[in-house]
């Protein structure tokens, strides 16, 4: 079976950055290092390595506060590291 999108991180990326994504926070991942790699290459924005998921959503909620759009990229079983997170952000308790 051929793959339909070859080129997924690439247009991800095009999407995000079409707007206006300036800041971009990841666990490291092989499954995303492609996606990594564009934006870190973009001198428009901000990109930073986290330990957890749990801190890309604090440093996520603080970007947005500043006005600034972003995006925290991780796998599926990152989403559940962050439900305790997710449940402080909905009640503005950050």
């Amino acid at each position: 079976m051929e793959n339909e999108f070859p080129d997924w991180p690439h247009a991800l990326f095009d999407v995000l950055r079409g707007a206006d994504v300036r800041h971009m926070s990841f666990v490291p991942d092989a499954g995303h290092s492609r996606l990594i790699e564009l934006f870190t290459a973009d001198r428009d924005v901000t990109s930073n390595v986290l330990t957890t998921e749990e801190e890309g959503i604090a440093i996520a909620a603080g970007a947005w506060l500043g006005g600034t759009r972003s995006v925290l990229l991780m796998q599926s079983s990152g989403v559940g590291n962050c439900i305790n997170m997710l449940s402080l952000a909905t009640i503005s308790r950050f």
